[in-house]
């Protein structure tokens, strides 16, 4: 097997190209292939989903907390943190082409692992690998039901106002001891600062611990979702997604959720005549097409950009006759197929 891959691979490196049409390979000819990128939109949406839930004692903050500010039903809700647009590149079906052995330099081509162009007398870059699974991070306000810190008194009354009003009474007996601590009217301080601020955190928590009965919990989960988009026209408010206040980010033909539009509008390219029926054994590229990304929710603009887009642009070529120099070095980008230089 080893043998075999060496040999495939001197073959390929000591092809000479002397023809190069749309990809067709006859059965048992040798032939080079390379492929012209498609873009493809990756769209980063960041939501925070804040649940809600009521205190056990909401009934009471104001008779006992003086603050009616509390959570007195469950609920959920959705918003878009933020919107990230990158773009990646894909090989284009429609703009792959083989270059079959002949007497130029174009037989050292360079492709990536995508079989993309990416000139010739080049070394590609290696693609990076990005990881499509989301990000989610929650901020959990929640704790684990522990015993209320009351005197039997309030445990054994049976009454939920009875404990409400040892809960808060809690409550003063912690803001008054935290205040003792802070003016120093106390019979013996912490023996150093991080002992003061330990003392301090642990009275800090479990204030909030019993004042959630009171004004209840939120909960915020910040989770990053990836669209991939590979426009083929131009598009204009048309639906890319839909925002659901019970399931999130839900697809644009769900209607239980609050549209969100994109338009996508590419320049027009002036002067530029499609090469895409160039004569044989040239070498192919494209001239992209600046484009326009807006995304919005129909009032508001919450991303715009412009991105060079290849399926918008123009197929142009370079003639063989430039490659029959020896030392002649092209560089294309394999993002969006464009020339870069030529040395």
């Amino acid at each position: 097997m080893k043998n075999l891959i060496l040999v495939s691979t001197l073959l390929v490196l000591s092809l000479m190209v002397k023809a190069q049409t749309p990809f067709t390979v006859s059965e048992g000819e040798s032939a080079i292939v390379y492929s012209l990128p498609k873009t493809v939109f990756c769209i980063e949406l960041e939501t925070e989903k804040v649940t809600q839930k009521p205190g056990m004692f909401y009934r009471y903050s104001d008779r006992y907390l003086a603050t009616n500010k509390v959570i007195t039903e469950a609920k959920t809700t959705y918003k878009i943190k933020s919107i990230q647009v990158k773009v990646s590149a894909v090989p284009d079906p429609a703009r792959t082409y083989s270059l079959v052995p002949g007497a130029s330099q174009l037989s050292k081509l360079a492709v990536n692992s995508q079989g993309i162009l990416c000139g010739v007398n080049v070394t590609c870059k290696q693609d990076k690998v990005e990881s499509q699974a989301g990000n989610l991070i929650v901020n959990d306000n929640t704790t684990p039901d522990v015993l209320l810190p009351l005197g039997e008194e309030y445990m054994m009354a049976g009454s939920e106002a009875k404990l409400a009003e040892g809960a808060a009474k809690q409550i003063y007996h912690i803001r008054e001891s935290r205040l003792s601590l802070l003016c120093a009217d106390v019979d013996k301080l912490p023996a150093d600062g991080e002992s003061f601020k330990t003392m301090l955190d642990g009275l800090n928590k479990q204030e909030a611990k019993l004042t959630e009965l009171f004004i209840g919990q939120k909960i915020t989960e910040t989770q990053t979702q990836t669209l991939y988009l590979t426009p083929t026209v131009a598009v204009n408010n048309d639906v890319l997604f839909r925002l659901s206040a019970l399931k999130g980010i839900v697809a644009s033909d769900d209607l239980s959720g609050a549209p969100y539009y994109i338009s996508i509008v590419p320049a027009k390219i002036p002067g530029a005549a499609d090469k895409s029926k160039q004569e044989k054994g040239d070498l192919y590229y494209i001239l992209p097409a600046s484009t326009q990304l807006t995304i919005s929710d129909g009032i508001n603009t919450l991303y715009s950009n412009q991105f060079f887009v290849s399926q918008f642009g123009k197929t142009l070529a370079l003639p063989e006759s430039m490659f029959k120099q020896s030392k002649v070095k092209v560089n294309i980008d394999p993002l969006n197929g464009r020339l870069l230089n030529v040395e």
